[in-house]
């Protein structure tokens, strides 16, 4: 989410998640980001939210959502909301945030990134009660998420969105999807031989290790942590697994079922225009990709000639796939206050209804299993085997600190042997080289 932020403006035209950033926050950062840490009038909080999805959203329908959440609330409850949105980076952002709530200046309650939360749980508020009034429980989410929400025992953030990484195949080009890597290369090669080509993100990006290295890696059976905090790669069958995986990444550009220009892409998002152009048989990428090409695709119907499948494994078993995903989280250090504006969230965006509708109007999926139920969520024709995969396949990126300083050496690492300018060897030797 994951994100994990909108994809689309409101024209329709598909755009990676930094330019989105740039464009939402163009005409309201400057007011806003900055707004009010001092004291508030009283019956007020702020509600911190990422540029795609507030107020200011680029998106009509989610700007929309957010501001009938907001008027709702405040018409009903009797307070004020201050909206604010967080700066274009999102790893500012969250630095940024992470500070505030150190020093207690946060705003009552902010969207934290699910991945980041277990830095801040020490300074959320405790959710269990405001949940159990809503009637909501820990165990309706999917149970990857469970330590993302509860790493110090009590719920601290509720998370609203989700999402996964699959692989798209055309049907006319693909019998069925490849379950292995012997099988995706030799389905790859033998489209490219009529001019249609798989891709993914393989440039340096966050994007291209959560969609394609990381799974290789994990199905594998290796870890990118180990218990303290060191890269489960360094060494023995987990450095063999990463490089087997580099390896197989590189194996599909020079065999050429792949384009070396993958080295280029990197968002999930920037082969949306392959895809409307006729170039590609297979892609990974992200669910929220199909109802975007569903729009984009004219000469066609995208739910109906494509299928998808899980991410290839080197066995063919054990797929793994990432799911990412937003939380809130509660800063508020007066109880009435932090009752009442987590109150905000769960109505609008967590109870049953509320996620149902967030998650039809944003494309992401729910976290929750009983949200796929409610009659006011609408999904695509891929969604119950998304919701397999959540279920299935998902996993969370490691819940530490190091876990940024490694996923930055491998994603040049990556980039390295989809450039074919290093050996997948020499490429993770340099990575490791680079983690302290």
């Amino acid at each position: 989410m994951n994100r994990e932020a909108d994809r689309m403006t409101a024209g329709g035209s598909a755009l990676g998640r930094r330019k989105l950033f740039t464009l939402a926050a163009a005409g309201a950062l400057a007011g806003l980001a900055g707004c009010g840490t001092g004291s508030l009038p009283p019956r007020t909080f702020r509600w911190l939210a990422i540029p795609t999805e507030s107020v200011q959203s680029p998106t009509k329908a989610r700007a929309e959502y957010a501001q009938r959440v907001l008027s709702g609330y405040q018409r009903t409850s009797g307070w004020r909301v201050v909206p604010q949105i967080t700066v274009t980076d999102i790893d500012q952002a969250m630095a940024k945030l992470l500070l505030q709530a150190s020093q207690h200046r946060a705003p009552e309650v902010a969207a934290v990134d699910s991945y980041l939360f277990p830095r801040f749980a020490r300074y959320a508020n405790d959710l269990s009660k405001p949940m159990a009034e809503a009637g909501v429980r820990l165990g309706d989410w999917f149970p990857q998420f469970h330590p993302v929400m509860a790493s110090t025992g009590q719920p601290r953030s509720l998370m609203f969105e989700t999402d996964v990484r699959v692989l798209f195949c055309r049907k006319d080009l693909v019998d069925r999807p490849p379950a292995s890597w012997d099988e995706l290369l030799h389905a790859g090669r033998k489209a490219a031989a009529h001019g249609k080509q798989v891709l993914f993100a393989g440039a340096r990006s966050e994007d291209s290790v959560d969609a394609v290295l990381w799974p290789f890696y994990w199905s594998q059976g290796g870890q990118l942590l180990t218990a303290d905090g060191k890269p489960g790669f360094a060494h023995g069958k987990g450095r063999q697994a990463m490089v087997d995986a580099l390896a197989f990444i590189r194996e599909l550009i020079t065999e050429e079922a792949a384009p070396q220009r993958v080295a280029t892409i990197q968002s999930n998002d920037d082969i949306n225009p392959d895809v409307v152009a006729d170039r590609v048989s297979m892609f990974i990428g992200g669910s929220w990709q199909a109802s975007q090409l569903q729009e984009l695709v004219t000469d066609g119907d995208f739910a109906k000639d494509w299928t998808i499948g899980p991410i290839p494994s080197r066995s063919g078993q054990d797929h793994t796939c990432m799911a990412g995903g937003w939380t809130w989280a509660s800063f508020a250090e007066d109880p009435e206050v932090a009752q009442e504006s987590i109150r905000l969230l769960l109505d609008g965006y967590v109870a049953d209804e509320g996620m149902a509708r967030w998650c039809t109007v944003s494309g992401n999926l729910p976290p929750r299993s009983p949200v796929y139920r409610n009659s006011a969520y609408h999904g695509d024709a891929f969604t119950e085997l998304y919701r397999e995969h959540l279920a299935r396949y998902a996993r969370m990126r490691p819940l530490r600190k190091e876990y940024q300083q490694v996923s930055q050496a491998m994603q040049i690492a990556l980039s390295s042997v989809t450039s074919l300018s290093a050996e997948p060897e020499a490429a993770v030797d340099a990575a490791l080289a680079q983690i302290v």
